[in-house]
This record gives structure tokens, sequence and C-alpha cells, in this order.
């Protein structure tokens, strides 16, 4: 009876070491699913936050179908067809051509005899473009010479000063490429052969990324040192960073990861910078930020905090990262349903933030603040009470939503800060939003063959998306900076009014 007795303890001991392996292993098993899913849909799925019907949302929906209505003159009556095809009316900045349709003369006599009088016009407009074309600048400079051969020297006229001396490139069109590449993601090499294909003029994919590297060496480099000593006294900075592949760096093999490291301000001048960069340590934010103070807003990367330490500097945290942590839970397939009432839970208290955020966002700052002691404070209090009661019971279940739970308590502090300034933003979005056309880019141009041209990829960005961020057309803007850069440089000039938001463009 007591050997059995003690094969039974020894038997039930073991049932429980398996019963406890069995649910570390099915926990476990679940973690890993809900880590697949959340690769999968960052791999296939679309990027987009919204959610389907039946799910909280983080904005209101807005209606789209705004009908545009004209003024009707009695002489002149402009058709639009807004609800049928959804057309509007052309920008007054395009140029018009008017072309007339007229009846014949034979038309214009009644059948009663008397000439008919035109009473009124009808107007109907359709897109043209003109197709783009290449043409040749010679630029003749004329050689003077002394007839008497008295000694003097001859004169020649000089040159105006150029944008890429002794290159065969324009401002418009070094404009031209940069902006195809950098705004519209088409690849130098798909450039060249565009051009040899439809136009018959022949270039090389080195040409260009030559001519990329040394326009933003020679010229671009004096903006961006311009807009970085303006940055830094902005007091609120964003930042965010990106990978890049960089094919030809020093140490690395090719597939290795590089990074873009990017600081956007929106104080009194909208400035976008970019940095290349081999690694993502914190030495390279110490360097970014080095002699910065003031306020500083990233995501729960660790690689910031050697500078959020430093005195002087107050760091943002942003919602839109914590709160994606839950709606990554919600889309996915592999999350159990407690979880997910958890995540939903979280995301529709963070909807009423953002909707306090859309009602207040073109009130001054110190309105803002005031709201937002008034209305958001108490919500994020709420916030704060349900994450404290339900911590343990969440890290209980483990998964996605414990590593979400311990995001959120570790960025509380800084999720708060946004309500002590009306200036500061709720979330790192706009930061986010410049990063977007790298993300593009990326996917065509696929990488930069060199720690040279990385650097050169990152100032063309920064000067296009700070021109973009300052309501200026980025191809308008590098023609007119291109062509009066070399002049400046050459004269010795202050560039100040070469500055996005000292320039004014038709």
């Amino acid at each position: 009876m007591k050997e059995s007795a003690v094969t039974t303890e020894a038997l039930l001991e073991i049932m429980n070491n398996q019963l406890k392996t069995i649910d570390k292993q099915a926990k476990e098993i679940a973690d890993l699913k809900e880590k697949v899913d959340y690769l999968l849909r960052q791999k296939f799925a679309s990027s987009s936050e919204k959610f389907s019907s039946n799910q909280p949302s983080l904005f209101e929906e807005i209606p789209c179908d705004i009908e545009i209505v004209e003024d009707i003159e009695v002489e002149t009556i402009t058709v639009t067809r807004q609800k049928r095809g959804s057309r509007t009316t052309p920008c007054e900045s395009l140029p018009h051509v008017r072309v007339e349709h007229d009846i014949n003369e034979e038309e214009k006599v009644c059948s009663c005899g008397c000439g008919m009088k035109r009473i009124k016009e009808i107007v109907s407009h359709q897109y043209d473009i003109i197709p783009a074309s290449f043409r040749v600048i010679d630029n003749v400079r004329f050689v003077y010479a002394c007839l008497d051969k008295c000694g003097e020297a001859v004169k020649t006229s000089s040159l105006t000063p150029q944008v890429l001396p002794r290159h065969q490139v324009t401002p418009s069109f070094l404009a031209t490429i940069a902006v195809q590449k950098f705004e519209d993601a088409l690849p130098l090499a798909r450039q060249v052969k565009i051009y040899k294909k439809r136009l018959g003029v022949n270039f090389t994919t080195t040409t260009f990324s030559n001519w990329m590297i040394k326009t933003s060496q020679l010229r671009l480099k004096l903006l961006i040192d311009r807009f970085a000593t303006t940055q830094m006294y902005s007091g609120y900075i964003q930042a965010d960073e990106t990978t890049l592949q960089v094919l030809n760096e020093k140490d690395k093999i090719a597939k290795s990861k590089s990074f873009i490291w990017l600081k956007v301000s929106q104080d009194k001048h909208p400035i976008v910078l970019m940095h290349y960069s081999a690694n993502r340590s914190c030495a390279t934010a110490e360097f970014l930020f080095d002699g910065f103070t003031g306020y500083m807003q990233t995501d729960g990367y660790s690689g910031y905090n050697s500078v959020a330490n430093k005195e002087g500097i107050t760091q943002l945290g942003c919602w839109a990262h914590a709160r994606r942590k839950f709606t990554d839970i919600i889309k996915s397939g592999a999350s159990d349903e407690l979880s997910k009432m958890y995540a939903q839970e979280l995301v529709v208290m963070v909807a009423k933030l953002y909707k306090i955020e859309k009602e207040i966002k073109d009130d001054s700052p110190d309105t803002k603040k005031l709201i937002r002691e008034d209305k958001s404070a108490e919500i994020i209090k709420t916030i704060k009470e349900w994450h404290e009661s339900n911590f343990l019971k969440v890290q209980a279940l483990g998964g996605a939503i414990a590593r979400a739970f311990i995001y959120l308590n570790n960025q509380f502090t800084k999720l708060s800060i946004y309500l002590e300034d009306g200036r500061l933003s709720i979330d790192n979005n706009k930061a986010e939003n410049h990063v977007r056309p790298i993300a593009i880019g990326r996917k065509n141009w696929l990488f930069a063959t060199s720690t040279k041209g990385a650097t050169a990829l990152c100032n063309w960005y920064s000067v296009i998306e700070t021109a973009k961020a300052n309501g200026l057309d980025p191809y308008a803007y590098l023609c007119h900076v291109l062509t009066l850069l070399p002049i400046y440089q050459h004269e010795g000039k202050d560039i100040e009014d070469l500055l996005p938001w000292n320039v004014e463009l038709r």
C-alpha cells in the first residue's frame, strides 16, 4: 500500500509537470502565431490603420462627395458634371487655350430672314498636356583682342556661374531628375531608358548618379547646413528612423542594413532633415541632437534615451505608436478574444484623445493647452487607472497583449507630456509622413550604391521635403535655388533669401 501511494504521488507530480509544460508550450505557440501573423501583415497587408465597420476607428469618417458650385453669368455658362463624372473645375493657375466651335455663316440666318445674335457661351473643359522635350543651351562667349598687337591680353566674356561647372546639365534638368527619383520614385536607370527610348537622348545611370552626388556636395550642402542651424533653435523636434541598404560600405556586407535618421521641426520654420548613418546606435542620436535644448518626440526606441537624459531636453512619447501595439492585436487572426477585448478598450479610449485633437487642430497653442488640461488629462487619467487595474491579468495572458501593456507602462510619463505645451503634438506622425516617400522610393530604387550616394540621397530628400513642408512645389523650388545658388556662392552673398520660407514662387 505504501509503495502504491508513493507511486501515485509520483505520477500525479509527473502529470502536473506535464500539464504545466503543455500550458507553457501552448502560450509559446500562441505567441509565435501572433508574431508570424504580424510579420505577414507587415509584409503583405495594407499599412492603413483603418478598421472594418464593426471596429473602432481613430478618426471619424469625413464625407468626400463635396459638390462644387460655380457662379453662372448671364453671358457664359460653365458646364460641370460633378455628380455623374466626379469632374472638378480646372485650376485657374493652369494656362487656358480658347478653342471656339461656331456654326457656319449660313446657319446664322434665321428662317424668317433676319440675322441671329449670339446670346451666351457654353464652356466645357478638357485637360491637355505638352510632352517633355529636350533642347540644347548653346552658351556663347566672345573673345576680344587688340588688332594693333599692343601687347594687351585678350579678353573673354565670362560665363554666368553654373550649377555644375564643366558638366552638360542645367538647373531645370537636375530638378527634373531629382523630382522624378525622390518625389516620384522613378529610379535613375529607368529615367535613362525613357530619355533614350522616347526622346532619343543618350545618358548613362553613372552620369545621372554623379550629377546628383556632385550637386548635393557643391550646392545643397549649403542649404542643409543652414537648415540644421535654424532647426537647432526651434525648441521642438520630432525624430524617426528608417532602413536603407548601401551596397559598398566599409566593413559591412551588402545585405546589411544602414539607416536614415529623420528630424522634423514645425514651429516657426518647417524643416525636414535626413541623415545617413551606417548604424542605429545612440551615438548617432547624440550627434544629431548635440547642442539642442527643448522637446524631442520619438517612438519607444531606446537609442534616444542618452539624449533624453541630457539637461535641457524633454522627451515626448507617441500615442500613435502606443495605439498601434493594440490595433495590431485587433487586426490579428492569431490573437485570442480576451486579448482583443483589452486591445479594443484601449483603442476606444485613445480615439477620444484624437477626437479632441481633431477639434482643436486650428486653435492657438494657448487654447490647445487649456482644452487639453480640461478634457484630455481626464481621459489619460482614466487610461492609466484602467492600465494599472488590468496589468497583472494581462501579463498572465502573455503574448502580444502583454508586450503592448509593458510598452504602454514604460512610455506613459512621456505620453502625457504633450499636455503641457500647446505647440506639441499627440504623436510623431508628422515625422512618419516624411519617411513615407523614402519607403515608397525604396521599393523602386532598392538601395544606394555607396556612402556618398546615401548622403546625397538624404540631402536631396531633405531639400524636397522641406520645400513641401513650406507649401512649395519641389520642382519649382529646385529650379529656383539651383539657378541662384551658384551666383550667391560666387558673389559671397548670404543665402537667407533662398530658404524655403523666404521664397515665393508663382
